[in-house]
């Protein structure tokens, strides 16, 4: 029995779901009756890594869906956000098999959720709160390159993390070490599955740019 016992804080919750339960809401798509549970279930392995990504899946559904502007979802995207990080790291956790291939996904979803936080932020944020959100999307991407090395994602997501952290400083040198390092990850990255590639075609075009208006020099840094 996979018990049900919270959720993403926006509902009270309901009863508790058995695993064939939750799974039919998942075939149905039914994404509000999913995110609105948290999982009492912590065995390591396929299953439980599985509930706490499908957990999470929801969370990020919803979150995306709602307006970008935070002051229309009373913090509701912060919430589903945090549902959604913590599903994904448990459901990584959880999955002990290292060439799972669910676990690129569980590392992309990861990823996905970090990089929606972080520009979803209103532009009235402190800055440090701007640099720490883009930092932990910068690990994670770091994470998953270790984790799925064969896997663009994390590539791609570390390179979008460096130029975020170069377009934030003043025009010039300043910019060049993180342009550099963006464009040796897009460089060094494996074929990016269909959904990202324009994603990373895109970051492409602009770091070439960027590397060429601020005049950075050519010597490439190691990643």
């Amino acid at each position: 029995m996979l018990l049900v016992t919270a959720g993403c804080k926006m509902h009270p919750v309901g009863p508790p779901l058995s695993a064939e339960e939750l799974y039919a809401l998942v075939d149905a798509s039914d994404w509000e009756a999913v995110a609105h549970s948290r999982l009492d279930c912590e065995q390591p392995g396929n299953a439980c890594a599985a509930a706490h990504a499908s957990h999470a899946d929801a969370c990020l559904r919803l979150a995306i869906q709602l307006p970008v502007e935070a002051s229309a979802t009373r913090g509701q995207t912060r919430r589903l956000l945090d549902s959604a990080e913590s599903g994904y790291r448990q459901a990584i956790a959880l999955q002990r098999s290292s060439d799972a291939p669910s676990l690129a996904s569980y590392h992309g979803g990861l990823l996905l959720t970090l990089s929606e936080r972080r520009n979803r932020l209103d532009v009235s944020e402190q800055e440090q709160r701007l640099e720490r959100e883009n930092e932990k999307l910068l690990e994670a991407a770091e994470q998953a390159r270790s984790a799925v090395a064969d896997s663009a994602l994390g590539f791609i997501y570390g390179a979008s993390a460096h130029v975020y952290r170069a377009l934030r400083r003043e025009p010039g040198a300043d910019r060049c070490d993180d342009l550099r390092q963006a464009a040796a990850m897009l460089q060094q990255a494996p074929s990016p599955p269909a959904e990202l590639s324009g994603e990373a075609q895109r970051l492409q075009t602009l770091v070439t740019r960027e590397l060429q208006e601020n005049a950075c020099p050519t010597s490439r840094h190691e990643v």
